[in-house]
């Protein structure tokens, strides 16, 4: 039986995984990225969604720990959060050595199929003189 810990991990592995596989959760993660912080108004201009869609995906992204959210008056400023992000990323990680195998496959592939180059060096000898 696993932890109570690693339970919760799971959890939000799932949730966070869940999060991002909506591509317009995905485009708003990508412009706060890029601006670091953001209120609804913004997301809804940079996105070209509309609000009520840019808040239902906000919730989402909230409840998986990837935004957490800054009550400044009457505006909320959205950012990224690193646990849901680190959640997300350590599944996609724990596949590495898949990739490693295949991109090490590949490079045999490729160095097996690959003819021997023909180009010689350069002569780099700058003591020959033309007469």
């Amino acid at each position: 039986m696993q932890s109570p810990v690693a339970l919760d991990a799971v959890a939000l592995d799932a949730v966070a995984l869940d999060a991002v596989g909506e591509p317009n959760r995905r485009l708003i993660l990508e412009l706060l990225h890029r601006h670091h912080e953001s209120t609804v108004t913004e997301l809804v201009d940079a996105s070209g969604l509309r609000q009520p869609q840019v808040s239902k995906h906000l919730k989402v992204l909230s409840a998986a720990s990837l935004v957490s959210v800054r009550a400044d008056g009457r505006h909320r400023h959205y950012r990224l959060e690193a646990r849901g992000l680190q959640a997300a990323h350590d599944w996609f990680a724990s596949f590495e050595d898949v990739w490693q195998a295949r991109f090490d496959a590949l490079d045999a592939l490729v160095a097996v199929d690959s003819p021997p180059s023909t180009n010689p060096e350069p002569d780099n000898n700058p003591q020959e003189s033309h007469q």
